[in-house]
């Protein structure tokens, strides 16, 4: 497996917009409008960097935001209502950097969630080095998350449209890949979040990587994968993140079943 992919999943470009309910009132007033999920795939730009991103987001409020560069944001939103708040922190690949020479920043959201519709907000971002930036972004939902998940649905022999190297995932959900370019073994697995949407929790950690990539070994990778069955072969996307100290580590893989 390489660390960097820079191949952009175009499959999730398109997006199917849906609307999310509100309460009714009676009795004695309206009725307390419950608090929106900001579970979805969603598409969208940020401001700051102007390129394109892909949010893969679980009912559990986990969030990872795939910027076209390969750079993630990642973190847990809370809402209240149909506002949404989010500490997140911001990484980019394996021998890439923000401006200012930094791998990792933290930030902050601020915005409103229709659910299953729209998600838009304000952003503040802050980079090891010191450096600010603000913006937005306006994402809209993709209703492939709406498709159910599970292990039997996600087990199978995948390979990276990058690299050519195959990833397995068993019955049971664990994942293996060795790279013979970076002499990289990857071990893991892969879970359910919520069996109702195609969202899965991604975790593995790298040992026997050789050369520059021989920095990510010990490293625990975590986050969040998605499986399109709108193309064949069918396409997994997935963006984990780690980080040590004020160093990140972004890594996106498009898979296409085999």
């Amino acid at each position: 497996m390489r660390s960097v992919s820079k191949l952009w999943p175009a499959v999730l470009v398109s997006s199917l917009v849906g609307c999310g309910g509100g309460g009714g009132g009676g009795g004695g007033g309206p009725t307390p409008q419950p608090n929106a999920s900001i579970g979805g795939i969603w598409k969208g730009t940020d401001s700051i960097s102007g390129l394109p991103v892909i949010g893969l987001a679980a009912e559990t409020g986990q969030f990872h935001f795939i910027r076209q560069d390969g750079v993630q944001y990642y973190g847990t939103g809370t809402t209240s209502g149909n506002a949404v708040t989010a500490n997140f922190t911001g990484v980019t690949p394996l021998g890439t950097a923000f401006p200012d020479g930094s791998t990792y920043g933290t930030g902050t959201l601020s915005g409103t969630v229709s659910e299953r519709s729209t998600l838009s907000g304000s952003t503040s971002f802050r980079t090891a080095a010191g450096n600010s930036d603000s913006g937005n972004v306006t994402l809209t939902y993709n209703a492939l998350y709406d498709r159910d998940s599970s292990l039997t649905t996600i087990a199978g022999n995948f390979t990276d449209v990058k690299t050519g190297d195959v990833v397995s995932v068993s019955a049971s959900g664990v994942i293996f890949e060795q790279d013979p370019a970076t002499g990289c073994v990857v071990n893991g697995n892969v879970g359910i979040i919520d069996s109702r949407y195609d969202a899965y929790s991604v975790q593995w950690t790298y040992s026997s990587c050789t050369g520059a990539n021989a920095v990510l070994n010990g490293l625990t990778f975590n986050g969040i994968g998605t499986l399109d069955n709108t193309v064949t072969p069918e396409q997994a996307i997935v963006g984990v993140t780690a980080t040590t100290g004020t160093t990140g580590y972004a890594v996106v893989l498009v898979l296409q079943r085999t």
